[in-house]
């Protein structure tokens, strides 16, 4: 199974409230969820978030929702603490068997689902890629 995961924080210290941010009538995450949502090898979408509103947002676009424990929710917080605890909490906590995770950030707003398409395959096609 290729699931995305999309990582988005509450409290941005840069910019508050950017990954909620209405940007040309949508909220600044839902560009990265649409374009996972619309690529044909994408089997489920995930948001890691301790944000209720971002959490609301994934929802309405059909992404399935992994809380972030606080302890991951800081600015010292690591990037890949965070998506090593939404792996974990797939495979062990939901028992899902993941071929490759997409792992996005909720302020990417120029991804697109052929671009996802394209890292997948040549993922696929050369294994010696991560």
């Amino acid at each position: 199974m290729i699931v995305t995961i999309l990582m988005g924080r509450e409290k941005s210290l840069g910019l508050p409230g950017k990954n909620i941010m209405p940007i040309l009538g949508k909220p600044l995450m839902a560009y990265p969820l649409l374009a996972a949502k619309n690529c044909d090898l994408v089997d489920e979408i995930y948001v890691s978030t301790d944000g209720e509103e971002i959490k609301n947002i994934g929802r309405e676009l059909g992404a399935k929702i992994i809380d972030r424990p606080a302890e991951l929710c800081t600015a010292e917080a690591l990037g890949e603490d965070v998506f090593v605890h939404a792996y974990q909490t797939l495979k062990n906590d939901q028992g899902i068997d993941v071929e490759m995770i997409v792992l996005l950030m909720a302020n990417a707003a120029t991804v697109t689902p052929e671009l996802i398409k394209e890292g997948i395959e040549a993922l696929r096609k050369d294994e010696s890629l991560d």
